[in-house]
């Protein structure tokens, strides 16, 4: 045993010189455990002056017995891939990594744009581009910044797909393992009509209203809008508390839930200017809308 621990204390003294995961040397260099413990009997026997066999007791036994059934356990792990998946995460880390950006067309006669919103935070910026734009911010763990950084750029994905004058914009899951998206940032053009769905924390920054919005969520929504907007914000919400921001909301009514009047939903309205645009909003119980003007 003696031996055993010697070895042992020398491996993983080596592995923290050379910075090496000592999980990565011990999984490496554990069969050696066997190789030690029989020349540590082989030695013991031949040292021996009487030439009396070696004798272990209980104990001594069922230690040997562990050791051995510790090695062929590990060993089965290491074979089914355990061990490596295990050694990654020791010696990796997260990392908040920004993606790179994915430009997406937009047809000349596309009119309006739905969003499916993704399952974390989306910012919403609309811009004089023509076309579609959006980077994601995600944790990955990885053992370095740059494997991180392209475990991000394959993972993240946004699809988009066109019905007549519709375009539809999709987030996904992030296909790479160890990576999860935290926000989506998305640039559109202001020219067009704009559905949002099944929002969970969505900032929406107008610089120019130009189109009419619908946005329906169960999340907390934030809109800025330039102080001269022709706008006109109808929502509907659980109180009168979930409406916020810088504008005056006025309370226009209420809808019955399931005509039960005392779960009614309050319906609010604020005018803008001329109330040219639209801007409806429908949120879930427990949401809250800020409209700020800039």
């Amino acid at each position: 045993m003696g031996l055993v621990l010697i070895g042992t204390g020398l491996s993983l003294f080596i592995a923290k010189i050379n910075n090496k995961a000592v999980f990565d040397a011990v999984v490496k260099w554990w069969p050696l455990t066997f190789v030690l413990l029989g020349l540590e009997v082989l030695i013991l026997s031949c040292c021996r002056k009487d030439n009396t066999p070696v004798k272990y007791d209980l104990f001594s036994i069922f230690i040997i017995l562990l050791i051995v059934f510790c090695g062929l356990g590990l060993y089965g792990l290491d074979s089914i891939g355990v061990t490596g998946k295990i050694n990654n995460y020791l010696t990796s880390q997260d990392y908040h990594i920004r993606s790179s950006t994915i430009d997406i067309a937009v047809a000349p006669d596309t009119n309006k744009l739905v969003i499916n919103a993704p399952f974390c935070d989306l910012k919403i910026q609309t811009c004089e581009s023509t076309e579609i734009s959006s980077y994601s911010y995600a944790l990955a763990r990885a053992d370095s910044q740059k494997v991180a950084q392209n475990l991000v750029n394959k993972g993240v994905r946004v699809e988009s797909n066109t019905s007549g004058k519709t375009q539809y914009i999709s987030f996904k899951l992030p296909a790479a393992e160890g990576v999860r998206t935290t926000e989506y940032t998305l640039f559109i053009p202001q020219n067009l009509d704009v559905e949002v769905h099944d929002g969970h924390m969505v900032q929406i920054y107008a610089d120019q209203l130009d189109n009419n919005w619908k946005i329906a969520g169960h999340g907390d929504l934030q809109i800025f809008i330039p102080h001269q907007a022709d706008l006109t914000i109808k929502a509907v919400v659980d109180e009168n508390t979930s409406l916020g921001g810088s504008v005056k909301w006025e309370e226009t009514g209420t809808i019955d839930n399931n005509n039960d009047s005392s779960n009614a939903k309050k319906l609010a309205q604020v005018k803008l200017g001329t109330g040219t645009q639209s801007m409806d909003i429908i949120l879930d119980s427990g949401s809250s809308v800020s409209v700020n003007q800039l």
